[in-house]
């Protein structure tokens, strides 16, 4: 059995410039912040947007950090371990839903492996990791479904990017599954296509989000919404 725990909540900081001067939105949580975000972009020229994940801390038989998150958490993710009484060096591992940068970039000073799915080798915004993630530092995951560790068994739901993965962890309150960014920016669309009353927006999303679907999670962990479980 393993604890999930979130070290950072997932955050949006959406902003625009205006003769010369930056007004930033005040409303951080994700997703509201990127329905104004939307909105700011469909009526001002010069917006922005900054987006941190939901970084997580797995407690069991192996200590393992998902998805630290953007290169401005580095020192974050370094104080919310400490807060847990850890430090870098008493993680086992980093796993990566995908390999975007807003996910990966605070690997920078968080030492050890870093599971990720080999598909990710080839997404385009490799290029943008590449520095932080060599391949010396990494342990790939092939195929479409495996163990990562007793406790915590994994699923390729491609959508979001080929290489994108689900962790399915079994805890006391029971599966908990970490979907990454295959959830999101809002969690509607997913539901209406779990519920069975919509098709999706993309028919490779969709498939991913029915089989999340028929997992039966007690609670599902995006990458940018906050924890919700299914039905709720």
């Amino acid at each position: 059995m393993y604890s999930v725990d979130i070290l950072l909540p997932t955050a949006r900081f959406a902003f625009w410039v205006d003769g010369g001067r930056v007004e930033v939105v005040p409303e951080h949580r994700s997703p509201e912040a990127y329905v104004l975000y939307e909105e700011l972009a469909a009526e001002r020229q010069v917006v922005g947007m900054t987006t941190f994940p939901n970084t997580l801390l797995l407690r069991g038989p192996k200590t393992i950090l998902v998805d630290p998150g953007i290169h401005l958490q580095n020192q974050p993710v370094v104080k919310a371990l400490a807060a847990h009484g850890l430090g870098v060096d008493d993680l086992d591992f980093i796993a990566l839903t995908h390999a975007h940068l807003d996910h990966a970039g605070a690997c920078a000073d968080v030492p050890g492996p870093v599971v990720v799915h080999e598909l990710e080798l080839d997404d385009p915004d490799r290029p943008m990791v590449a520095g932080l993630l060599p391949r010396e530092r990494l342990r790939l995951l092939s195929g479409d479904e495996g163990e990562l560790e007793p406790g915590i068994t994994w699923a390729r739901t491609p959508g979001h990017t080929e290489g994108s993965v689900c962790y399915k962890v079994e805890t006391d309150r029971g599966l908990v599954v970490l979907t990454g960014d295959t959830i999101g920016p809002q969690r509607e669309d997913y539901e209406r296509v779990a519920a069975g009353v919509g098709a999706g927006p993309d028919p490779v999303l969709a498939a991913s989000w029915r089989a999340i679907a028929s997992w039966h999670a007690a609670l599902l962990v995006p990458g940018h919404v906050p924890p919700f479980a299914p039905g709720s």
